[in-house]
């Protein structure tokens, strides 16, 4: 009876001791989840504020970046555009430049008794714009003085100076120049100097014309091919007015050039002619050597 007496004293024992233990621990973890309530509870605000800074800064990076991405994309694009600005400017230049040279090359065809060099207008002379410019070809492409210059369009003027590479050419507006023209219209046939003038400088004169000599507003002004240097039936200009000089018999025709001196990029030189110099009345035609000037031929070139 003592044995059972006290195993059960130790039994009884045993089992306070685990209510006691389960019961404290139970007690801890309450007191541990009510810590955590408080604490959570009271750092709320905070971590709302810090999540919401969190995103705002989240947001400002992700629309930095995506602004500097716009940035080098429309830093791209703006080169893109660039590019082909400059693209489309130099295909319209090549344009232009095909569309005159394939006049010229037209206007070359027409006139087979002329041997042509194409020459590129580099400079003009910034004292006398109107009066002289420089060409890209020189001696060595055949070049030498009084060749005639001209366009598909008319007349320009005349080499005056000639170096290796390079060559000076007077224009027709220039006030020294002196080229023999005459009236394309058969009624008329009126036959002249036509010259620049100072006082209007894109309007040379047809000069010396006698009070009666048939010529109208609208004539066609030629060159006659007198005087050694132009060959005959280059177009020089349009008669646009008729001035009576004061105090004299004689008269002057004001003229628009055939070409457009403010535009002239490409001339042509001619290097020789197989036409027939005209002959004056009453003067015997003097033999020429070919040796004198290469521009001309065995039969000459005319003014």
């Amino acid at each position: 009876m003592g044995f059972l007496n006290k195993k059960a004293v130790i039994l009884v024992m045993a089992v306070l001791t685990v209510f006691l233990l389960a019961n404290f621990a139970g007690r801890s973890i309450y007191r541990l989840t009510f810590v955590e309530q408080l604490v959570t509870t009271a750092l709320a605000p905070v971590e709302a504020l810090v999540s919401r800074m969190s995103y705002g800064l989240q947001s400002v990076t992700s629309s930095t970046g995506q602004l500097f991405v716009v940035y080098r994309d429309n830093q791209v694009l703006r080169e893109q555009i660039d590019q082909l600005r400059q693209s489309e400017l130099n295909v319209t230049e090549i344009m232009a430049e095909n569309l005159r040279l394939r006049t010229m090359l037209d206007y070359k065809k027409g006139v087979p008794q002329f041997d042509f060099v194409t020459a590129a207008v580099i400079a003009r002379d910034p004292g006398a714009w109107t009066n002289i410019m420089i060409i890209n070809k020189g001696s060595n492409d055949g070049l030498s003085k009084d060749m005639p210059v001209v366009t598909p369009q008319g007349l320009a003027g005349n080499v005056i100076q000639v170096f290796a590479t390079t060559s000076k050419v007077q224009l027709i507006l220039d006030p020294r120049s002196a080229v023999g023209s005459l009236i394309q219209r058969p009624e008329s046939r009126v036959a002249a100097i036509v010259e620049g003038n100072s006082a209007r400088p894109m309007s040379p004169h047809m000069v010396n014309l006698s009070r009666d000599a048939d010529i109208i507003r609208g004539d066609k002004v030629i060159t006659s091919g007198f005087g050694g240097i132009y060959p005959k039936g280059l177009l020089v200009g349009e008669v646009t007015d008729i001035v009576n000089e004061e105090g004299g018999l004689l008269k002057y025709a004001v003229l628009n050039p055939a070409v457009d001196f403010d535009r002239l990029e490409e001339v042509l030189v001619i290097i020789r002619s197989r036409e027939a110099a005209p002959v004056l009345p009453n003067s015997t035609p003097t033999p020429l050597n070919p040796e004198q000037n290469p521009a001309q031929s065995s039969k000459g070139i005319g003014q």
